[in-house]
């Protein structure tokens, strides 16, 4: 009845601490009586902790240690206390009855709503001493120095009345006197002209029984509370300790959680039992840390075996709430401001399609004083993988727009999209690109990633080049050879040790792979052939008189390095590739922007034009030439035999517009820069201004004419595209830029990141000025960012974890709502006394593919229901009606479509078949229905018909508007099918 709210945030801060996983706040308090040994006793499993504080009824610590000393104070006594306060006389009834309508009696405490006393009895007795107090009737008033003479006393300002600071927080209602005028500084005392008459007042007040019972129990908590011998600090002191070592449990095991998934390495090994010899990575380092680490020693020793928090089921949550906490942050980051999406599509271990999420935002807390070179205001954040069951852009769509949300990012706020040039991604009419710009985001720009585009221009050389397609597969061959073989590789060491080349810091001691998609890979592996070269003939020579098979892959090899054409050809490659190289670099930078990319491109076609004559040759044909001669390899002469091929008599006649296989030989310096050294050229030329040309629509051009360098520096006509774009004023811009312009004349800036930090500190002058340099900063040059993922995956995501069913991928396997709706039914079976199920990869890919087929195929369910399996797959098809005729061949599908080997039992839940293709499943609402269904809810809690099966294992699939759930009695013995 009297149960007080707990005073303040900090109290509450006592009860649940700082560290409060969602998994691990419930219930630790839920009313006054609930101070049990269960709270303060070890720790208990993670889905029972839950809502440490459920209501702000819940007792906070100085709550507690009222309600112990005080637990004496019944109803009866207020009663009491409130009937002594009726039958006054006249003279004190009013003022009585006044402060009697504003206080309410809680235990024996008379708590007054005025604000200006002690309220509670650590605040000590409230004595203000003012210049002049006010006058009553009497022509009397309050004196201040009657607080020196009476400790207790205390004087509302409010009421102008006094109080007894003792009787109000010490004195038990029982022994309340109105003789003794104890009534009269429990309600206020304001007759100033009787404050010391004999029979009432201050004096007659302190030597009142009542008051020398209020005075000794306020001596005495004084007493416990200086020597903390109570009965109640005692059991909280308990209860505090037993939640600091929690605490300090959980944390132990959410650092080594969080070192193990830093470092990307397992978590579980195969046999975790006690007599198992290696226990996996993470108990493993847990059994090393408890050697020298007592808290370690605790939870491995001490901590009962069904709340040690080291369960898998746990250990994925944990992952997943440190997850969920790191895209919290991000979401704060990004919040109402400016962002980018970028997204590229690779494939796993597994074969599942898995797309990378990434965005783009202008960070305006960065410390400029720690250099504008060294630390850039532009951040790049990934998000996570996003697995893929279609591939349509419909469904990558609705995949992108379904996960930002997940994570609180407002898509309203994107500004522009960075795919490749994959056709679905970037089709202009219905790729993903065009589909969220027509729903979501009318005014974004869609950005082809510019790393992608120098990759598609040396891709394309080979059209204007027929010899370098054959050039290619020869870079390509040496690398296999040398590599794939451990004979071949240790003779190539072998000669790089006798050359001495293993020693020379400045030399490539390895032939670097020739790669399609690892763009600066070309350059690195020219470059290593031609630091090698030597080392290369030395080891093939000596390889070819082995008589072996390797002996011929080595005389083909030895063949084509020394053809002059081969080597003509490596070394313009060399040249012109290495300028391409810094470009392909500089895309890769996160902090480059539209106008430093623009001016490098331009550089680059330039100096690569700049090539493009006699002279520049003869500089490189003389390089050939000294080459060849310290190998000792005569130029022009070809060392494969060839037959000279023409053009066919029957083409005599006609205008050939296509090749035909015709080519000359090419075995003189004239030749090799005719057929060679200018196609090349002309071919790289021709591909950048072809597929850079795009850079010059209006927003862009915007965007570059924020560059302190450009031409175009702050034109308004320029800038006036990315200003609608961004929603801005245009007249602001105006006026902005006529202020900003002559500030800038000796300003030192670069580039707009320079620009950006220089009008940084004016924010308040040029707020226009300086949201269009973060727009600009924001929009990505490339998605490489997207790529570096594809790499951590891979270290992550391994052949064995594949094999071992591990279905964490990089935080998880299963997506959000599959794990909650996971975690959600274990807990609901652990608060039914059950043992908490396994994930199982085969019973998820059951479900999946049920959801998948469901959705798309429509089962034909003309009396039956959700249960039915179409027959438009690999499955028996399956009409589920009530009289469970067909039920046999639902139950199997785990065992006929999957590696299981056992039956499964499904519940699902979906929305009606007309909208639930648009629709996305709520975890809470499915589950929370299963629940209020008696025969959903038997399955999850193994009541009914299913009371004696067992259960070992649960698979979770989820498709747009529908969830299959599959549960099975075994654990996973076998990988689910790819």
């Amino acid at each position: 009845m009297f149960s007080p709210s707990p005073s303040s945030s900090e109290e509450k801060e006592q009860q649940i601490g700082p560290l409060s996983p969602s998994s691990m706040i419930q219930q630790q308090v839920t009313s006054p009586s609930s101070f049990s040994k269960q709270q303060i006793g070890p720790l208990s499993p993670l889905s029972v902790i839950r809502q440490q504080v459920t209501s702000p009824s819940s007792f906070s610590m100085v709550n507690i240690q009222q309600h112990a000393l005080l637990s004496s104070i019944n109803d009866e006594h207020i009663t009491k206390t409130l009937s002594s306060f009726t039958n006054k006389p006249e003279d004190e009834s009013s003022s009585r009855s006044e402060a009697l309508s504003s206080s309410v009696s809680c235990s024996n405490i008379c708590v007054l709503r005025f604000t200006d006393i002690s309220r509670s009895h650590d605040e000590g007795p409230t004595q203000p001493k003012l210049v002049s107090y006010p006058i009553n009737k009497d022509k009397r008033c309050f004196r201040s120095k009657w607080f020196s003479a009476f400790v207790w006393l205390e004087y509302s300002v409010e009421k102008d009345l006094s109080f007894c600071f003792y009787c109000r927080h010490f004195l038990n209602g029982s022994n309340l006197s109105n003789r003794d005028q104890s009534d009269a500084f429990l309600v206020g005392f304001s007759r100033w002209k009787r404050a010391f008459c004999k029979k009432q007042g201050f004096l007659r007040h302190q030597t009142s029984r009542c008051h020398i019972i209020a005075e000794k129990n306020y001596k005495e908590y004084l007493l416990r509370r200086e020597s903390s011998s109570s009965v109640v600090h005692v059991m909280d002191k308990s209860r505090q300790e037993a939640i600091k070592n929690n605490r300090q449990k959980l944390m132990k095991i959410v650092c080594l959680l969080h070192l193990c998934a830093r470092q990307m390495i397992a978590l579980r090994g195969h046999d975790e039992s006690e007599g198992s010899s290696n226990r996996g990575n993470f108990l493993e380092l847990l059994r090393w840390a408890a050697t020298d680490d007592p808290i370690a020693a605790t939870i491995l020793d001490e901590s009962a075996k069904n709340s040690n928090y080291l369960s898998p089921l746990i250990q994925n949550e944990l992952i997943g709430l440190m997850a969920t906490h790191i895209r919290k942050k991000i979401s704060e980051k990004i919040k109402g401001r400016f962002f980018s999406l970028m997204a590229d599509e690779t494939r796993d271990i597994s074969g599942k399609e898995q797309l990378s999420i990434v965005v783009r935002v202008v960070d305006p807390n960065v410390n400029m004083n720690e250099g504008q070179s060294e630390q850039s205001p532009v951040k790049e954040f990934f998000l996570g993988f996003i697995k893929l069951d279609d591939f349509d852009a419909e469904s990558l769509t609705h995949e992108i727009v379904r996960f930002l949300l997940s994570v609180n990012i407002d898509i309203q706020n994107c500004i522009a999209i960075c795919f490749d040039g994959a056709s679905v991604m970037s089709g202009r009419h219905a790729g993903v690109q065009a589909l969220l710009r027509q729903r979501y985001i009318p005014n974004a720009i869609y950005v082809h990633c510019y790393a992608h585009k120098l990759n598609l221009v040396i891709c394309d050389i080979t059209k204007g080049v027929p010899y370098l397609s054959e050039f290619y597969s020869i870079i390509s061959k040496i690398n296999r050879y040398f590599n794939q073989s451990s004979v071949c590789n240790e003779t190539f060491k072998h000669v790089q040790q006798q050359l001495k080349l293993d020693c020379s810091k400045q030399c490539i001691t390895t032939i670097k792979t020739w790669a399609e998609t690892r763009w600066d890979s070309r350059w690195t592996s020219i470059h290593s052939i031609i630091e090698n070269y030597q080392a290369l003939i030395l080891s093939l020579d000596e390889l070819e008189n082995e008589s072996t098979e390797r002996s011929i892959d080595a005389r083909g090899l030895l063949l084509s390095l020394k053809e002059s054409l081969f080597i003509v050809t490596i070394f313009i490659l060399h040249c012109i590739l290495g300028k391409i190289k810094i470009l392909s670099d500089q895309l890769k930078s996160k902090s480059l922007d539209f106008g430093t990319a623009h001016k490098l491109i331009s550089n680059v076609m330039n100096e690569i034009d700049a090539l493009r004559n006699e002279q520049e040759f003869s500089k490189i044909f003389d390089r050939i030439t000294e080459f060849c001669t310290s190998n000792n390899i005569e130029l022009g002469v070809n060392r494969k035999e060839k037959r000279l091929k023409t053009t066919s008599t029957r083409f005599k006649d006609f205008l050939v517009t296509s090749t035909i296989g015709e080519r000359e030989n090419i075995d003189t310096q004239s030749k090799y820069r005719t057929f060679i050294f200018y196609p090349v050229i002309d071919s790289i030329l021709v591909e950048m201004r072809y597929r850079f040309s795009t850079t010059n629509i209006d927003i862009l051009r915007g965007v570059s004419s924020l560059s302190p360098e450009a031409a175009t520096f702050l034109k308004l006509e320029e800038l006036k595209p990315l200003c609608i774009m961004l929603h801005q004023d245009a007249v602001l811009l105006n006026n902005e830029i006529e202020v900003l312009k002559p500030m800038l004349k000796k300003s030192k800036s670069k580039n707009v990141i320079d620009l950006y930090y220089e009008t940084l500190p004016f924010h308040q002058a040029f707020p226009t000025t300086l949201l269009l340099l973060t727009g600009a900063i924001t929009l990505p040059v490339s998605s490489t960012t997207t790529e570096r993922t594809f790499s951590k995956m891979k270290l992550i995501k391994t052949t064995a974890r594949n094999i071992d069913g591990e279905q964490r991928s990089l935080f998880h396997g299963m997506d959000a709502t599959e794990q909650e709706i996971f975690t959600i039914i274990n807990n609901h079976r652990q608060q039914n006394g059950l043992s908490l199920l396994q994930p199982s990869v085969n019973l998820a890919y059951v479900a999946h593919t049920h959801a998948i087929d469901v959705i798309e195929n429509d089962p034909d369910v003309n009396g039956g229901n959700m249960h039915s399996w179409s027959n438009k797959g690999k499955w028996k098809p399956v009409r589920y009606t009530p009289d469970h005729a067909q039920a046999q061949l639902m139950w199997s599908k785990p065992s006929e479509i999957s590696n299981y080997k056992f039956n499964g039992f499904e519940i699902s839940f979906g929305y009606a078949q007309n909208v639930r293709k648009t629709m996305t499943v709520n975890p809470t609402v499915a589950v929370n229905s299963w629940k209020k269904s008696e025969g959903h809810n038997n399955v999850i809690i193994q009541q009914g018909a299913f009371k004696n099966t067992p259960m070992k294992a649960m698979g979770v699939g989820v498709y747009k508007g529908y969830a299959c759930v599959w549960f099975g009695q075994q654990a996973d013995t076998y990988p689910a099918p790819a």
